[in-house]
C-alpha cells in the first residue's frame, strides 16, 4: 500500500519554505497528542480507527439490512439532521448518477431521500405526498431520539408507513440507528422491535459516515453492479 505524498514546492512562492518547516516541529507534537490520546476531546477520536475498526460480522449485519430494504422499498428516506446525514448524502450524490432518482426504468437502487435536516411544514408535506402510494422504508438516525427536526420527521413518516403497510410490516422496514444502551430511539426500537444499529460514543457526528449511520443508507441504494 503506497503512502500518501505532499508536494508543497508550488506554495513557496507565497510562504517562505523556512517558515513552513518551522512549524515541523508543533506538528509533529500534535499529531503524537492526537494518535496518543491525551490532548482535549480526547473522548471523541474514534474516527482514527475507522473504518478498520468495523468488524466483518458489523459489515455483513449491514449488508443483509441494506439487501432486506432494498428488495422492500423502492425509496429508502434517510431521516437525520448535521452530520447524520450530509456524509451520506455527498458519498451518495458522488458515487451515484447526478440524475439517479429520474432514471425509473429497470433501476436496481432505490431512491434515497432526507428528511429531519429542517422543519420546513412543506418539505414535509411535499416528502409525504411524493411516499404516496409508494413502497418506502426509514432509516432513522438519532443519538438521542428527541432533537427536534428528526423527531418530527420520524413521527409524521412513522404514522404514514404505518397506515400503508401495518404495523407489523413497517416495523421490518424501519432501522434505529441511536445509542447503545439510553435514549428515546433506543426505548421505541426496543419496544416496536425495529433493527437498530450504535452510534458509537467516540465519534462525531461529523466522522459518522464511516459507521452504520452512513455505511446503511448507502449500501441501501448503491447500485448493485
Amino acid at each position: 500500500m503506497k503512502n500518501i505524498n505532499l508536494n508543497i514546492e508550488k506554495v513557496f512562492g507565497f510562504v517562505p519554505k523556512e517558515q513552513i518547516f518551522a512549524q515541523e516541529a508543533k506538528a509533529n507534537e500534535c499529531i503524537a497528542t492526537l494518535h496518543d490520546g491525551n490532548g482535549a476531546g480526547n473522548d471523541f477520536l474514534g474516527w482514527l480507527h475507522l473504518p478498520s475498526s468495523i468488524t466483518d460480522e458489523q459489515l455483513t449485519d449491514i449488508e443483509n439490512t441494506a439487501n432486506a430494504l432494498r428488495s422492500k422499498c423502492e425509496i429508502v428516506v434517510a431521516i437525520g439532521i448535521g452530520g447524520s446525514y450530509l456524509g451520506t448524502r455527498a458519498v451518495v450524490e458522488a458515487m451515484n448518477n447526478s440524475f439517479d432518482a429520474l432514471h425509473t426504468t429497470d433501476r436496481k437502487n432505490p431512491v434515497l431521500l432526507y428528511a429531519g435536516h429542517n422543519i420546513g411544514e412543506d418539505y414535509l408535506y411535499e416528502l409525504s405526498e411524493v411516499l404516496k402510494g409508494r413502497q418506502f422504508g426509514i432509516i432513522n438516525i438519532s443519538k438521542s431520539g428527541t432533537t427536534t427536526e428528526p423527531a418530527l420527521a420520524f413521527r409524521i413518516l412513522k404514522k404514514q408507513l404505518e397506515e400503508a403497510v401495518g404495523k407489523e410490516e413497517a416495523k421490518h422496514r424501519i432501522v434505529a440507528i441511536t445509542d447503545a444502551k439510553k435514549g428515546a430511539l433506543r426505548k421505541l426500537a426496543a419496544q416496536e422491535g425495529y433493527k437498530t444499529f450504535i452510534i458509537p460514543d467516540n465519534v462525531g457526528g461529523r466522522f459518522s459516515v464511516l459507521t452504520p449511520v452512513g455505511l446503511l443508507p448507502i449500501a441501501a441504494v448503491s447500485y448493485t453492479h
